[in-house]
């Protein structure tokens, strides 16, 4: 042999030798009643009771490794845990225990164990390998079963409660999900759930029994061949056990151990009932208090009940209290809430925990807030406190709730106060997920294209993979129409958006990054549109083609790797990515003869998450936000519980109250279906689990509001109710450090104090902490674009080009202007019924109320409300304004004024400028003379003497500017302002410049001034801070930039 070939088996025999069972055992430090668990003889069933931290995990190694060193094989002990998560940790701890090979993982959950069973026997008989039903595929044959029921008249008998629209309601779909798994349960099938609702005097049973026989035709269809229901699996080995010959896994079994036994349900129970009656001994771990699967009708009871019916001889050990295991501020907590639930006939394993009326101490913080915001705000300065100042990491920290609605919520909360989370297991379907939903829909549009119009163009322009933002596309639409206007063309920008997509060479014209961004998307789309073409393509061929070319690749990847709500986003979304491509992925093993058109649209369809078989992995990093049914086998140094509100936490709601799933699994058990049911005991058992997987601290809070109420367990687990407080420290971060440095810089006069704010800025900012250094300041750091503002040229002669509605704008406030011309305007109604307004006076030539309103009413579906009440409010606005403007034109037509023109364009240079617009109306007077007119529907009064947008239409008709004129004009006559946003219109009159040169010049020099900034190569936009800047029915849009602290008026 080689000496590397020595070396590398000397290295893997250090590595993986076996250690001995004995020093392994000898290191474990038993308690007397662990050590009664340890060294049970065989042939001795037991119940193992014991509260959190009472060392049942630690009991249940010894036992197992005990076992081993007495003769036991590994195939011959089972080892059973609640959940995929626990068996991991688990069947890893006691590898590294036991040093040895194995046939197969040395704990597992039941369901696994009993899919093992028949695809030993499917194999052998050369069957297909079974499959699993995922939730989310039972959700969807549920959806489509009541599709078919509700294209049909409802029976007369049908329940009244269940109405047509209660039938299409998610939560419905839930109810019924519930139901049937109750049914599967107990094995009970549609006959006998019809005669049980018809013995209980429950109509709604008898109604859902129909449901119930489609649910179990759908799973005998040859496309579920050997596909079993999770809660079908395990009837159906208890079948397999009892009618063919008893497997191998089964037989060769001489122990199986079960984990948190208190989690059991009906069908878990009776196929460890089958299992053991093969010769098996059974020992059950588990503490009844601690039983959150309720809703899955889990048994606080069901451990005695299931040792009972074994016929086997059970001892029952309680286990007490492992020292040290727990503060005994916390067991105080726990003692106080199990004297609460009541203890199913089990016994005594609760003394362990003490006397009931302890004294809480300070590892329990108890805080009431006024505000949502102000409790979470709190609850993450503690969190990184523990963190930062005790070294506590954050993998040792659990946020719980009593449901999972608010996780969400709360993690952006905490990760925005930079609290690093991570929210346990799957939260919404693929189609509701912001990543995952974009890509599917993009994909849709592949597989199905649709009529391109301005809504779906503007909807793919808007999905996050084209890397575009809003500021992008309105800069595309800019700049498309300028090329139009260029070439003689008048569509509209919307039209041009249409004629991109259906002619992706137009793009070429686009220079800027965007036209990049938006030519590499066209691109892409036509890539998958190809791969769609060709034989044998799948739905993760076509996904990846559409991602992996994305700008969000390498942008998300990077934006994941920092700390706040943004990362966690982004991270999120790269999470849900690699969920959707497995998913992918096994549908195509699945179903190898579909197509990508399949997968895309079953995903869109569903509502439920999609189920994973992916470990979820413990993130070192992270703090976990969990429910309580998520902490089954999990232990944390701290345990924060905020939101405890009544109605939220305990949730006194009844369960199942629509279709009585919970009642009838208590008929199923033996109860009555109308014996009173009371939800405070399963609250208190989620609140039980919750602080039992603490160690070290417990961290209440609560909110005390108008809307709110506390919760009854704050004061049971405090003693008593804190005084309600508003918090308002600054962030426990670097982030709030800097903002609370430079708010006492900008507040503070003593020098002293200002000069070590200053100092310690200073220190920050050497430290490159974002927010530190001045030039980052608002107010201070210097706007720039890469992009001219005019056509540059060597001589400084490039053409400026000025639009008559935008120089009024530069010469209120340059800084408006400078938003408002590249993209930063937002219209407001009075603004997009103007639009409306003028399209209708160039489609009608009557002037009278009820044909213009005839016009606005074939238009009014085009603009866009928040409410149905703002759009009857606005709706009354808009009738005023027509009715005004319909006086104004009667009065005209009295005065022997008559239109010539409407939206009349102008277009000449004048100088440097390029004057370009359109002017609402030129009127003609009885004598021949031109009166220029433009429409304002805006909320202030406007003026006209000195208005420089109806002057520079003015010096447009004196230098021949407008692009038709009536011929037999014969003079100027001014122009003027038509108000008609008031009780009544009112006309604002200018003087003609051919009859007043000074004001001509006025507005000549006032043209040169703005020509003069706007082309300027270093021009620097300011605001003229006034009234406007705060006004919200001011003109200015500079006021998204002014900050109070670094903004003043002089």
């Amino acid at each position: 042999m080689s000496v590397v070939a020595s070396i590398l088996l000397s290295m893997v025999d250090a590595q993986f030798r076996n250690h001995g069972l004995g020093p392994v055992l000898d290191s474990f430090t038993l308690s007397a009643s662990q050590e009664k668990v340890a060294v049970l003889p065989k042939g001795m069933s037991a119940l193992v009771y014991g509260v959190p931290a009472s060392g049942k995990t630690t009991a249940l190694k010894a036992l197992v490794l005990h076992k081993l060193r007495s003769g036991f094989k590994p195939e011959e002990i089972l080892v059973i845990t609640a959940n995929r998560d626990s068996a991991t940790k688990l069947r890893d701890e006691l590898a590294l225990e036991f040093q040895d090979a194995t046939p197969g993982p040395m704990a597992r959950t039941l369901a696994s164990f009993a899919f093992s069973i028949l695809r030993e026997r499917a194999l052998s008989l050369g069957f297909k390998a079974p499959e699993l039903i995922t939730g989310s595929e039972q959700d969807q044959i549920i959806s489509e079963l009541i599709e078919e029921f509700l294209r049909t008249e409802l029976p007369e008998d049908w329940p009244k409660q269940l109405r047509r629209q209660v039938l299409e309601l998610r939560g419905f779909r839930t109810e019924l999900r519930d139901l049937i798994t109750v049914c599967l349960e107990h094995e009970i099938d549609p006959s006998q759930l019809e005669k049980l609702g018809t013995e209980q005097g429950q109509p709604h049973w008898v109604a859902m029994s129909g449901f119930f026989a489609g649910y179990l035709k759908r799973l005998r269809e040859p496309a579920n061949e050997n596909r079993h229901d999770p809660s079908t699996l395990l009837t159906v080995v208890v079948r397999e056990l009892q009618e063919n010959a008893t497997p191998k896994v089964v037989s060769d079994l001489k122990l199986v151990i079960v984990d948190d036994a208190q989690e059991l349900t009906p069908a878990a129970a009776t196929l460890l009932r089958a299992v053991v009656s093969k010769g098996a001994d059974l020992v059950l771990f588990g503490d009844p208090d601690a039983t959150t699967m309720g809703f899955r009708a889990a048994n606080a009871g069901g451990m005695k009940e299931l040792a009972a019916l074994t016929g086997k001889p059970f001892e029952t050990i309680n286990l007490a209290q492992s020292v040290g295991s727990r503060h005994p501020d916390l067991t105080a907590v726990l003692a106080k809430t199990a004297s609460r639930i009541s203890t199913e006939r089990v016994g005594t394993h609760r003394s362990a925990l003490g006397a009931t009326d302890q004294t809480v101490g300070n590892r329990v913080e108890g805080r009431v807030f006024d505000l949502e915001t102000s409790e979470l705000a709190w609850l993450a300065h503690r969190l990184r406190e523990l963190h930062l100042q005790q070294g506590i990491a954050w993998s040792e920290m659990v946020v719980v709730a009593r449901s999972r609605d608010v996780l969400e919520k709360w993690a952006a909360a905490l990760a925005s106060e930079s609290v690093p989370t991570v929210i346990h297991g799957s939260q919404t379907s693929f189609k509701d997920e912001f990543s995952t939903g974009n890509l599917l829909r993009l994909a849709k549009f592949c597989i199905e294209p649709v009529e391109l119009n301005r809504d779906v163009i503007l909807e793919l322009l808007r999905n996050p993979y084209t890397g575009l933002d809003s500021l992008a596309i309105r800069r595309i639409r800019r700049r498309l129409r300028q090329l139009e206007l260029d070439a003689g063309g008048e569509r509209t920008s919307d039209q041009l958006l249409i004629e991109l997509f259906e002619k992706p060479e137009v793009a070429a014209e686009l220079y800027s990054e965007e036209g990049k961004l938006v030519r590499r998307f066209l691109k892409v789309l036509q890539k998958a549109k190809d791969l769609l073409e060709t034989e044998g393509a799948t739905s993760e061929e076509l996904l990846w083609t559409l991602w992996s070319s994305s700008p969000m690749v390498d942008r998300w990847q990077i934006l994941a790797d920092g700390i706040g709500e943004v990362a966690l986003q982004a991270g999120r979304n790269l999470d849900s990515l690699v969920a959707l491509f497995a998913a992918a992925n096994q549908y195509a093993e699945r179903h190898p003869q579909a197509g990508p058109t399949d997968f895309i649209k079953e995903q869109l369809e569903r509502d439920v998450p999609q189920d994973t078989l992916a470990l979820v992995s413990r993130d070192d990093q992270k703090v976990m936000l969990a429910t309580s049914t998520s902490l089954i086998g999990r232990r944390f140094k701290v345990v924060a519980i905020p939101g405890l509100t009544e109605g939220v936490w305990p949730n006194l709601k009844p369960r199942s109250s629509l279709l009585g799933a919970l009642a009838l699994d208590g008929v199923l058990s033996g109860k009555e279906a109308t014996e009173v049911r009371t939800e405070i005991v399963d609250e208190l058992r989620l609140l039980y689990k919750a602080v039992g997987a603490a160690s070290d601290h417990l961290i209440i809070s609560a909110v005390d509001g108008d809307e709110s109420q506390l919760s009854q367990f704050v004061r049971l687990i405090l003693g008593t109710i804190p005084e309600t407080q508003t918090y308002a420290e600054p962030r426990f971060t670097l982030r709030g450090l800097v903002g609370s440095l430079r708010r006492t810089l900008v507040t503070t006069t003593d020098e002293k104090t200002r000069l070590e704010a200053a100092y310690g800025l200073a220190r920050l900012a050497l430290e490159n902490q974002p927010g530190a250094h001045p030039d980052q300041w608002a107010g201070i750091i210097k706007f720039d674009s890469p992009e001219a503002l005019v056509p540059l040229s060597d001589d400084e002669t490039g053409k400026v080009w000025i639009y008559p509605s935008q120089l009024d704008a530069y010469i209120r406030c340059p800084l408006h202007w400078f938003m408002q011309a590249h993209g930063g305007s937002e219209k407001n109604f009075e603004a997009n019924f103007g639009t409306l307004l003028h399209k209708v006076l160039e489609e009608t030539e009557s002037i009278s109320y009820t044909e213009l309103w005839k016009g606005v009413e074939t238009k009014w579906h085009t603009l866009e409300f928040e409410a149905a009440w703002v759009e009857k409010k606005e709706l009354l606005k808009a009738q005023r304004m027509v009715r005004n403007l319909s006086t104004y034109l009667q009065g005209q037509a009295e005065a022997g004024y008559k239109l010539v023109g409407t939206e009349v364009g102008i277009d000449f240079e004048l100088g440097r400028a390029h004057i370009k617009g359109r002017v609402d109306r030129i009127e003609q007077g009885p004598a021949g003379q031109v009166m220029i007119v433009d429409l304002k529907t805006g909320s202030s009064e406007p003026t006209a003497k000195d208005n420089p947008q109806l002057g520079l239409y003015q010096i447009a008709y004196l230098h021949e500017g407008f692009q038709e004129l009536p011929n037999n004009a014969t003079s100027l006559e001014g122009a003027s302002l038509v108000w008609v946003n008031g009780e009544k219109p009112k006309v604002k009159p200018q003087d003609s410049l051919a009859e007043n040169p000074e004001l001509e010049l006025q507005f000549r020099e006032l043209l040169d001034q703005a020509i003069e900034g706007m082309a300027a190569p270093d021009a620097t936009f300011v605001a003229k801070i006034g009234s406007h800047c705060y006004d919200k029915h001011g003109f200015g849009n500079c006021k998204i930039l002014l900050t109070k602290a670094v903004s003043y008026v002089d």
